[in-house]
């Protein structure tokens, strides 16, 4: 089933929206620019004014609704004269054919470098990728590639050897720091 909804203005009654819908799209409080700040400066409510059985009836309803209400000063919130699905009337064949023409990631060149790149695929970007997001450490002067090598090595948990290198020792005061840490100290030594 499909319809026409419009918008309105409680107090006044004033059609400010017209759409084509199905399902709940009738209670979508978002459409365009203008139609958020009319509801948000007005207490307005939608209501379904006629229903269809095929969507092309309920677009040519829409159409006409929307049309009809124009001379008469309301459906100021409609960009378009309606009948064509909103921005359905910018996004034509010609530009949807345009776009995929033009549309770099659909070259080879950016496929093959995407594959190149993409750590899925290439264990050496995985592993450039993973160890960025590492945070090695040095605990009583062994250094560790992360906190959960150090956390297998050691036993204990990750977060717990975070704590440990914040505080800068552990609970038997052996020093625990980050490496980024240890080498900001020593660049201003």
């Amino acid at each position: 089933m499909f319809y026409v909804y419009e918008w309105y203005i409680v107090d006044t009654n004033e059609i400010i929206y017209v759409g084509k819908g199905c399902r709940n799209r009738y209670k979508v409080t978002k459409h365009n620019k203008m139609f958020n700040e009319m509801i948000k400066r007005y207490n307005c409510k939608s209501r379904i004014v006629k229903t269809f059985d095929n969507e092309k009836d309920a677009f040519e309803y829409e159409f006409i609704r929307i049309n009809e209400l124009r001379d008469k000063n309301q459906c100021v919130c409609n960009i378009y004269n309606g009948g064509t699905g909103g921005t359905v009337s910018w996004w034509n064949e010609e530009r949807k054919k345009q776009y995929s023409i033009n549309n770099v990631m659909k070259s080879e060149k950016q496929r093959e470098r995407m594959k190149k790149n993409n750590p899925m695929s290439n264990p050496e970007i995985a592993e450039k990728t993973n160890g960025q997001k590492r945070i090695p450490v040095i605990i009583d002067g062994k250094r560790y590639i992360s906190l959960k090598q150090a956390s297998i090595e050691l036993g204990v948990a990750p977060d717990t050897i975070r704590q440990w290198c914040i505080k800068g020792h552990n609970t038997k005061n052996i020093k625990c720091e980050f490496e980024k840490v240890c080498k900001a100290i020593s660049n201003q030594a």
